[in-house]
């Protein structure tokens, strides 16, 4: 039973998201833009030391 909802479940949502793909593509887009923007003004040594810590707590609580 779990099967069969998980799979539903994964079927809808691809289906919501394949309906919504230029929406999903523009705020993507948008997303990256504005970081982007955000990354060129600052010290973006200090973000990338911010960015790098974060993928290290993600790393390390996987292991």
């Amino acid at each position: 039973m779990a099967t069969i909802l998980s799979i539903v479940l994964f079927a809808v949502t691809t289906l919501l998201v394949l309906g919504n793909l230029r929406m999903v593509a523009q705020d993507t887009r948008a997303a990256v833009t504005l970081a982007l923007r955000r990354a060129r003004h600052g010290d973006p040594l200090a973000k990338l030391a911010f960015a790098g810590l974060w993928i290290l707590i993600f790393a390390l609580s996987f292991l």
